[in-house]
């Protein structure tokens, strides 16, 4: 069985998904959770301390979806395997309103900065693994075109969203020039 406080967490990332940060209360969290909120408030005793649990359990997802396809050799299974994780609506929403989040609350942007360097550690690697050249401008224009393509497939929704994806991806990748070889 479930422990009571991931069942409120879920609840939580079910609601800030469909609810956006302005409509994130910890009410609605209790009544999606099927709990008081006395039960609410003993796991999660501020609205702070929730989104603060939210905000971890989203980067630690985040993460583990990129490190799941990290050590990949193919530009084309990699720009695939990274348009599958850019176009999950569901968590691009869950980063929005974390970002919304983060204008407002100074540790949930410490978190957000942890996401942001952690995806960095990881582009970093998987430029490497395919053999192209890395640079932190390299990096971050990989970054800003995975979550340009992020959000907009959430706000436009076409169904080919994941080829689209893919294909900026890989031509991206065209662009970058090949890093030096390792050879000993």
């Amino acid at each position: 069985m479930q422990d009571r406080r991931q069942i409120i967490l879920e609840a939580a990332l079910a609601t800030l998904r469909e609810e956006g940060y302005s409509g994130f209360t910890q009410p609605r969290v209790a009544a999606r959770a099927g709990v008081r909120q006395s039960h609410l408030t003993y796991y999660f005793p501020t609205r702070l301390a929730l989104i603060e649990a939210v905000a971890r359990a989203a980067i630690d997802g985040q993460l583990a979806a990129v490190d799941s396809f990290a050590g990949e050799t193919s530009l084309k299974i990699t720009a695939a395997s990274i348009a599958n994780v850019a176009i999950r609506h569901e968590n691009t929403r869950v980063l929005m309103a974390l970002a919304q989040a983060a204008d407002e609350e100074p540790t949930i942007r410490s978190l957000f900065r942890e996401l942001a360097e952690g995806v960095a550690v990881r582009i970093t690697s998987m430029l490497e693994a395919m053999g192209l050249a890395v640079t932190k401008e390299h990096v971050s224009m990989v970054h800003a075109l995975v979550v340009g393509l992020a959000v907009i497939d959430l706000a436009v929704g076409r169904a080919d969203g994941k080829r689209r994806a893919t294909t900026a991806i890989e031509n991206l990748f065209s662009l970058l020039p090949p890093g030096e070889s390792k050879a000993s």
